[in-house]
């Protein structure tokens, strides 16, 4: 009964170790993307300041003053954005570094699981062994 108690509580860890592995991989994925998003967010903002500061044809000391600024305000979102993706990803790797602990804590459940599961398989079908040895011959008896 013990025994039965013992893979039963196994079994439990292996799917709550399962579960847990489940989220800590959506987490890595989501923080993932962040930083996708982010890093894209960065090089379109700086691509954007760089065409406007490279634009030459510009009317008047008004609208050259007006580019300027622009420019100098998409590069500076642009270098905003790219320290939220460096965030992100030290985010991102300390996510997947969770998910690498998850993944081995949920190989380490399912591994002692099975083991035990193997054991007390060992141990149900082990053949029974008289307790008594006979002692002396055919003939003493």
């Amino acid at each position: 009964m013990a025994d039965r108690g013992r893979l039963k509580r196994a079994k439990l860890i292996e799917r709550v170790r399962t579960a847990e592995k489940r989220k800590v991989a959506a987490d890595a994925y989501e923080a993932e993307a962040r930083r996708a998003r982010l890093a894209g967010i960065s090089e379109r903002t700086m691509r954007l300041g760089q065409a406007y500061s490279a634009r030459s044809t510009v009317a008047d000391g008004d609208e050259l003053r007006g580019v300027v600024m622009l420019s100098a305000q998409l590069h500076a979102l642009g270098i905003t954005a790219a320290k939220q993706a460096d965030h992100a990803q030290k985010e991102a790797d300390a996510r997947l570094a969770d998910l690498a602990s998850a993944d081995r804590r949920q190989k380490r459940a399912e591994e002692q699981r099975r083991g035990l599961a193997r054991l007390l398989d060992e141990r149900n079908n082990r053949p029974v062994l008289s307790t008594t040895r006979q002692t002396g011959t055919e003939l003493e008896t």
